[in-house]
């Protein structure tokens, strides 16, 4: 939780006459551009956060070049220091939010060419925005165009060695014009055997003609062990291992793998989905084995590199089940005991009920079945499907997810919206504490990355803009805004498990959690689209600390 915005104080002066500093909230909707007007309410000094042992926590701030041009100013932060140990410069990662071109506001839209915050780079210069055109550094520091619109209709597999981007490791100096804002993202993670207390540190701002000054960053480590999120958080992931990787969602080698990978772990996503072609075992294997190497139990594995079809003949149902009791077999040493088959995309009416036979042999040879679709997907084959994975929100969603429920079934929630619009806020709220309110199971998105064209540009498609949470390097990946709201969702739902768990652990002891039953009962009635998620979680961590004899109910 970053608390600096709220905590903001008006009366603060300016740092330096040439600079204005502003804190403000990190995960929002609300887009901060070069040329935006923020409230004096942020301008402050001062950044808190709070968080909890393990925890990947952010917050924000913004540097205003006032009366004139800011250049080669170097942002650094020193380590965290208080009476409980410190904590290493290293976990607080400092990133610039790009803005570009995207084509449009929603996954939909092509039509709207908007400026738009998005990527968190190391180097500023990665992206070069002139004109209403959006440029790629390469590797070689050459520049290549990346806004041709063009109307294509399906991905570009780009070898690595056509479009080598590679972000900076480390915070490179940014050039700040005279009268526009620069924001930057700030990264805490909190290591796993830090002890509860208050720690202090700064981030200096120094340019090329001397000090702009500093910022004060505390950090409060919470006497918190946050519980695994009781919601599955999956994602579609369609990326393939293969000997020579690409810039684009598809191919990857083995070190954009792993990164990939660690990536998805460190943002929630504990079993991504799997594309990996069957029976390709030698690949399959090792994508299992990386998946295990960065922290995924793989359990249970939902499968997409062997789909069930809908045959109907006795020798190819036969196949498919020997197919499925091949996949079984190979997975099971990486900690798989159960793996789902995907049916066919978004199937409706009778190309849904045609798959009811190759399901059931799914089920005979030891698989499970899941796949994307819509309302009234329960009274067609609520029965045979364990998961569904269901497209959008609303109020009729309600009673296919109960139906669903009553068959013993699951539902995850997808395209609430679809992967890629900028909204850190929406993902937060969408994908974590609505989740849980509406009574979903998990969520499975679409995609972590998928590209229409090439993967760095939005405007080489016709009817689609990418969607991506991560932009892809020749070594790993680059994230967005919104991927950091997504797991702001993911770690609410941790307290909200951790809260529930306390109630259970309080009631069975014979020990009294009404306050903490009564205001989660209150919680799941309340209108959560419309509230403060920042307090929510305020809340949460004193119904916590109260259960846990560390704070006042």
């Amino acid at each position: 939780m970053s608390f600096g915005a709220q905590c903001g104080r008006p009366e603060i002066e300016p740092l330096d006459r040439r600079t204005t500093i502003y804190v403000v909230p990190p995960i929002t909707d609300v887009k901060i551009l070069p040329s935006s007007s923020i409230s004096s309410s942020y301008i402050s000094d001062k950044i808190s956060i709070v968080a909890s042992p393990g925890e990947y926590e952010p917050a924000s701030f913004v540097i205003q070049a006032t009366g004139e041009d800011i250049t080669s100013l170097m942002v650094e932060a020193s380590e965290l220091v208080g009476q409980s140990g410190s904590i290493p410069s290293g976990n607080v990662d400092i990133r610039v939010v790009k803005c570009w071109y995207q084509a449009g506001v929603e996954i939909w839209d092509v039509s709207h060419e908007l400026l738009t915050p998005e990527l968190l780079l190391k180097d500023d210069s990665l992206v070069k925005v002139e004109n209403g055109e959006n440029y790629l550094k390469l590797t070689s520091g050459d520049y290549v165009w990346i806004s041709e619109k063009k109307s294509g209709t399906g991905s570009e597999i780009i070898p690595i060695e056509d479009l080598p981007v590679k972000d900076s490791s480390t915070l490179q100096p940014v050039n700040i014009p005279n009268g526009t804002n620069k924001q930057f993202w700030i990264t805490v993670k909190v290591p796993d055997e830090s002890l509860p207390g208050v720690y202090d540190g700064k981030i200096e701002l120094r340019s090329s003609d001397g000090s702009r000054g500093e910022l004060q960053l505390k950090l409060e480590v919470l006497p918190i062990e946050l519980a695994k999120p009781y919601l599955t958080y999956s994602i579609y992931y369609i990326g393939k291992l293969a000997s020579q990787g690409s810039i684009s969602s598809l191919y990857k080698n083995e070190e954009q793998l792993r990164a990939e990978m660690k990536n998805l772990f460190n943002h929630g996503i504990t079993n991504p989905s799997s594309y990996q072609d069957y029976p390709d075992e030698a690949f399959l294997e090792k994508v299992l084995t990386i998946r295990n190497e960065a922290g995924m139990d793989n359990q249970p594995l939902y499968y997409l590199g062997a789909g069930t079809g809908n045959p109907t003949s006795p020798a190819d149902l036969e196949a498919l089940g020997n197919k499925v009791r091949g996949v079984i077999k190979l997975t099971k040493p990486y900690g798989i005991t159960e793996v789902y088959f995907y049916g066919i995309d978004e199937a409706r009416g009778e190309l849904l009920e045609s798959q009811r036979p190759a399901w059931q042999a799914v089920h005979e040879a030891g698989g499970k079945v899941f796949v994307a679709g819509y309302l009234g997907t329960a009274d067609v084959v609520g029965d045979l499907l364990d998961l569904l994975v269901l497209a959008g929100w609303g109020d009729l969603h309600v009673s296919e997810i109960n139906q669903f429920h009553s068959y013993g079934q699951k539902v995850f929630s997808y395209g609430n919206p679809q992967v890629g619009e900028e909204k850190p806020e929406t993902y937060r709220r969408n994908y974590g504490l609505l989740l849980w309110q509406r009574e979903y199971d998990g969520a499975m998105d679409f995609a972590y990355q998928c590209s229409f064209g090439n993967i760095w540009n939005d405007f080489d498609h016709s009817v689609h803009r990418d969607h991506n949470f991560v932009y892809p390097t020749v070594t790993g990946v680059i994230d967005t805004i919104q991927w950091e709201g997504f797991r702001e969702g993911v770690d609410d739902v941790r307290y909200l498990t951790t809260l529930i768990d306390l109630v259970e652990e309080a009631k069975a002891n014979g020990r009294d959690a009404s306050s903490a039953e009564s205001w989660l009962a209150d919680l799941k009635r309340s209108d959560l689209t419309k509230k403060d998620l920042d307090a929510v979680r305020l809340e949460m961590i004193d119904h916590i600390l109260y259960l846990l004899g560390k704070g006042q109910p």
